[in-house]
């Protein structure tokens, strides 16, 4: 008795659900990590430097607030009253309990606005808040 085998050969392709997979993880890695790069920074802002300054990471619930050379002030690239950053402050304490505020105010900036800004902060409860700045260059 003889048995023959049959062997169907199978037409090569690319196999389509893993092929759609890895370009759906790569499109939403691409969108997160997009979210991540946009950092909160004003052209016009010329910040001061100290000796101390360092980079630091962004945390959640951490708000730039830009305080420009003719006292206005920016958040999210909308300009603000100080009033309107005061219920912008209450939500995002509300929202982000322990968040960060960090002040990105122009060399030049009044500093009777910084302080309302600083008042705004200390209204809506929040401690952490700091001042950002460039490193000194040095001349060596």
């Amino acid at each position: 008795m003889r048995i023959s085998k049959i062997i169907q050969e199978q037409p090569d392709g690319i196999p389509m659900a893993p092929l759609i997979d890895i370009v759906f993880l790569t499109l939403v890695f691409f969108m997160v990590t997009s979210v991540y790069a946009t950092l909160e920074s004003e052209v016009d802002i010329m910040l001061p430097t100290a000796d101390t300054a360092q980079q630091s990471e962004r945390a959640q619930g951490e708000i730039f607030i830009n305080l420009r050379d003719d006292g206005t002030i920016v958040v999210n690239e909308r300009v603000l009253s100080v009033e309107a950053l005061q219920e912008t402050l209450h939500r995002v304490a509300m929202y982000f309990p322990g968040g960060a505020v960090i002040i990105r105010g122009d060399r030049l900036a009044n500093l009777g606005k910084a302080i309302q800004i600083l008042d705004c902060c200390r209204k809506a409860d929040i401690q952490n808040v700091a001042f950002a700045a460039l490193p000194e260059e040095s001349d060596q």
